[in-house]
C-alpha cells in the first residue's frame, strides 16, 4: 500500500527540474517598495507594467525552440518542478505564547523536532499536553470518502490514551488528494491541515480528446501533475476533543515548504500554469501560434486562491512582481509566499511571488530564505541524482512578520544543496542576521544508497569508487541593504585555510549549523566529523575533525556539548551496515571524541528519519535525554524485518548512551512494514506516545 503523504513521496520523482531565477513579488491590495537606485544583477527588482510577462513569453518561445532542437532529449533535463519539500528540539516547558488549550498547568511535554526553535514545522502528530491530534492516511476509507482522518486522542491521568473522535477530511468533486501533516495554533484554538488536491492528465496533452493531440517533441509541455492545489483545511478548537472545519483555502499549485510563528502560518507555494500555447494542435500555423501567445494574460499565468465557497480571487497581482533580469531558465513556474492569520476568520492574508522553482525553504524567527538551483538536476540512469557541475545556488531574503513580506535582497553561493529534499534547508541557518551555508561542489550523489543501508551501485556491495575531491564550502552571507545583496563575507576553505571539508570523493551527509557552532559529517570509508568554529563570520574556521568508521546523517545538539548522531555503520571498505546511533564529545571542540555507539540490525535498516527530520523524538528531564525513533530492521539468522519505536537514553551528566526496550506499534495497525514516512513519536511526562501507520500507542518510558 502507498500511503498518501504528499510532497515528501513525490520530490524524488519529480527531481529533474530546471531552476527559474526569476522573482515576482505580489500581495493583495500593497505594491512592494521601490527596489535600490543600483540594485545588483542578483537583486529582484520591482516590475514594471508588462514587463513580468513579456518576459514569461519570451521564456515560451524559447521552450517551443528547445523541444524543436532536442526532440529525443529527456524532457526532465529541459522542463521540471520539484517541491521540497529539510536540530533544536522542544523541550520540557509551557507551550507557545496565547492562551493554551489545555489547563494552564499544562505538563512538560516533547514536541515535532525543529531546525529553530519557535519556528514550527507541520507533522503528523501534534500535542496540547492534554489532546493528541493525529493524522491517518492508512486506514481505507469507506467509497466516496477521502482517505485522510484527523484523528483526536485525549490523555487520561494516569497518562494512557482515549479516542475521543476521527473525522474523515471532505472530498473536493472528483480530485484525488494527498496530506502533507498538520499544525496546532494553540493561542488562536486552531488547528490546520496541508495537503493537495489534484487530477493527473496525460503527461503532454493534458487530456486533450483532439485527434491530432499527440506526444511530441513540439508539443509536450513539461511533465508533473495539472489542476493541484495547495488544500488547508482550518480546524477550530473550541472543543479540543471535537475539531469543526471552520474554513477550507485552496491555492493552484503544490505545496513547497510551510512554517508557523504564533498564530502566522506561511506557506510557499509553486504553481505551473497549463499554457494553452503549449497544447495546440500540430496543425496550428506559426501565426495562429503568435495570436495565442499575444492572447496571454497575467491572470492566465498567476495562481489562484479559493476561501471557502467563496468565487477564486487572484493570488498575486502582476503589478506587484518582483523579476531578476539575467536569469535565462525556461521554466515557467511562479513561486508564491503567503502568510496567513490563524485568528482569522477569512485566512486574512498578505502574499509574494517570483517566477521560477524553489527547492528548499528556511526560516528564522526573523527571516524567510528560499534557494534555487541555476541549472538541471536529472536523474541518471542508475537512479542517482546529478548535478550540472557549474551549478550555482541563488538565495533569496524576505524578512517575515505578522501580515508582512518585504523583500531585503539575494545572493549566490557555489554549488547546491545536497540530493535528500527534506534535509536541503538545514544546510542554512541564520545567527545575528548572517546566514550561513553549507554547499556542496559534486555532481553525483547516492543518498538513496545512505538512506535505505546501500554500498556502492545499488544491489551491490561493492565499496564506492574513488572520485575526485568534492568539497563543500561554507558560505556566510551579510545583508547589504544598498543594493539589496547579500555579500559572502566569510568563506571556508579559503586562501588561508585552504583544507577542504571532505577528502576525495567524498559526500556531505550530516550537517548542523548553530549559533556560532557548526557540524558537518562526511563519508566514503570512514566518518570524518568536523566542528566548525563561526563566532567570527567573517572567518570561519575548522577547529577539530573525529574519524570512525559509517556517518552520521542527522545530528542533534544536546545540553553539556554533547552531540548524538544517526545514521549507517561501514566497513573500513565503506560498504554500509546497520543502524548506527552514536553519542559524541564536543565540549572541546578541537578533540571531538566519540563516548559510545550502537548499532541496530542489519544492512538494509532503516528508519523515520530516512522520510523526514522529524521522525525523531528528544525530550530532555531530569538530566536525561529520552530519544525515540521508529525503526525498520532486518536481523539475522533469517533476516526477518521488524519494525518498532526505538528507545535510547543519553545521561546528560555521566555522558553516556544505553538503548531502551522496543515498544511494538499499536494492534491492528495496517501491514506495510517497509513504510515508515508517517511515523512519529512524542513524549508527555513519564509516558510515550507512539504513531504508526495512522494507529497509536503509549507506554511509560
Amino acid at each position: 500500500m502507498t500511503p498518501n503523504v504528499g510532497n515528501r513521496g513525490r520530490c524524488l520523482v519529480l527531481a529533474g527540474a530546471v531552476w527559474g531565477l526569476v522573482g515576482c513579488g505580489g500581495g493583495e491590495s500593497s505594491t512592494p517598495a521601490p527596489g535600490p537606485t543600483v540594485p545588483t544583477a542578483q537583486a529582484l527588482q520591482a516590475s514594471q507594467p508588462g514587463e513580468w510577462l513579456a518576459q514569461v513569453k519570451t521564456k515560451l518561445r524559447a521552450r517551443r525552440d528547445a523541444r524543436l532542437a532536442h526532440p529525443q532529449a529527456d524532457l526532465s533535463l529541459l522542463f521540471g518542478v520539484s517541491g521540497v519539500p529539510g536540530v533544536v528540539t522542544s523541550v520540557a516547558g509551557a507551550p507557545p505564547a496565547g492562551a493554551p488549550l489545555a489547563d494552564a498547568a499544562a505538563p512538560e511535554r516533547s514536541g515535532t523536532t525543529l531546525q529553530e526553535q519557535g519556528v514550527e514545522e507541520d507533522d503528523f502528530i501534534k500535542s496540547d499536553g492534554t489532546h493528541l491530534y493525529t493524522l491517518d492516511v492508512f486506514t481505507p476509507a469507506p467509497a466516496g470518502q477521502d482517505p485522510t482522518q484527523l484523528k483526536v486522542h485525549r490523555r487520561r491521568a494516569d497518562g494512557s490514551l482515549e479516542a475521543v473522535s476521527s473525522l474523515r477530511l471532505p472530498l473536493e468533486g472528483d480530485l484525488s488528494s494527498t496530506t502533507q501533516g498538520l499544525l496546532l495554533a494553540e493561542g488562536a484554538r486552531r488547528l490546520v491541515v496541508l495537503g493537495a488536491l489534484f487530477r493527473a492528465y496525460a503527461l503532454g496533452c493534458y487530456g486533450n480528446p483532439a485527434a491530432d493531440c499527440v506526444l511530441t517533441a513540439e508539443n509536450l509541455p513539461p511533465p508533473g501533475e495539472v489542476s493541484s492545489r495547495v488544500r488547508l483545511d482550518l480546524f477550530d478548537l473550541a472543543d479540543p476533543a471535537r475539531p469543526s472545519l471552520a474554513q477550507r483555502v485552496l491555492i493552484d499549485g503544490w505545496l513547497v515548504g510551510s512554517r508557523q510563528i504564533g498564530d502566522s502560518l506561511m506557506v510557499v507555494t509553486q504553481h505551473a500554469p497549463l499554457v494553452p500555447y503549449e497544447v495546440l494542435p500540430l496543425t496550428a500555423t506559426a501565426a495562429e501560434r503568435e495570436a495565442a501567445l499575444d492572447s496571454l494574460r497575467s491572470a492566465d499565468l498567476l495562481p489562484k486562491v479559493r476561501i471557502g465557497t467563496a468565487p477564486p480571487q487572484p493570488l498575486v497581482t502582476e503589478t506587484d512582481c518582483l523579476v531578476q533580469p539575467r536569469n535565462a531558465s525556461l521554466g515557467v513556474t511562479v513561486t508564491t509566499v503567503t502568510v496567513f492569520d490563524l485568528r482569522s476568520p477569512t485566512m486574512a492574508r498578505t502574499s509574494r511571488c517570483f517566477l521560477g522553482g524553489t527547492e528548499a525553504v528556511y526560516m528564522s524567527t526573523q527571516s524567510l530564505y528560499l534557494a534555487t538551483t541555476q541549472y538541471e538536476q536529472p536523474v541518471a540512469v542508475n537512479g542517482l541524482i546529478r548535478y550540472d557541475p557549474r551549478t550555482t545556488t541563488d538565495i533569496h531574503k524576505f524578512a517575515i512578520g505578522p501580515q508582512a513580506i518585504d523583500y531585503r535582497g539575494s545572493g549566490e553561493v557555489e554549488g547546491h544543496l545536497g540530493w535528500d529534499p527534506s534535509l536541503k534547508s538545514y544546510r542554512m541557518s541564520e545567527w545575528n542576521g548572517d546566514l550561513r551555508v553549507l554547499s556542496f561542489t559534486g555532481e553525483t550523489g547516492w543518498f538513496m544508497l545512505a538512506a535505505f543501508g546501500g554500498g556502492g551501485a545499488p544491489g551491490t556491495t561493492a565499496a564506492p569508487d574513488p572520485g575526485p575531491p568534492s568539497p563543500a564550502t561554507l558560505s556566510v552571507l551579510r545583508e547589504r541593504a544598498s543594493d539589496r545583496s547579500l555579500q559572502i563575507v566569510g568563506k571556508l576553505p579559503n586562501a588561508q585555510r585552504p583544507a577542504l571539508l571532505g577528502k576525495a570523493g567524498e559526500q556531505v551527509h550530516g550537517v548542523r549549523l548553530l549559533g556560532d557552532r557548526g557540524y558537518v559529517v562526511t563519508f566514503r570509508l570512514t566518518d570524518p566529523l568536523y566542528v566548525l568554529d563561526m563566532s567570527d563570520p567573517t572567518d570561519p574556521k575548522t577547529v577539530g575533525e573525529l574519524e570512525m568508521p559509517g556517518f552520521s546523517s542527522h545530528l542533534f545538539p544536546l545540553p553539556g556539548g554533547l552531540l548524538l548522531g544517526v545514521g549507517s555503520d561501514a566497513s573500513d571498505r565503506g560498504i554500509l551496515g546497520g543502524i548506527k546511533v552514536a553519542l559524541f564529545d564536543v565540549a572541546n571542540p578541537a578533540r571531538p571524541r566519540e563516548l559510545n555507539s550502537l548499532v541496530i540490525g542489519e544492512r538494509g535498516s532503516f528508519t523515520a528519519l530516512s522520510g523526514s527530520p522529524h521522525g525523531l523524538n528528544l525530550f530532555i528531564r531530569t538530566g536525561v535525554a529520552r530519544i525515540a525513533l521508529p525503526m525498520w530492521l532486518l536481523s539475522p539468522p533469517k533476516d526477518t524485518p521488524a519494525d518498532g519505536l526505538h528507545r535510547f537514553e543519553v545521561d546528560l551528566q555521566a555522558r553516556t548512551l544505553r538503548s531502551r526496550p522496543t515498544i511494538a506499534p499499536a494492534p491492528g495497525a495496517p501491514g506495510d512494514l517497509f513504510n515508515l514516512w508517517t511515523d512519529r513519536s512524542l513524549q508527555i511526562e513519564d509516558h510515550v506516545y507512539y504513531l504508526s501507520r495512522g494507529q497509536m500507542t503509549s507506554a511509560r518510558w
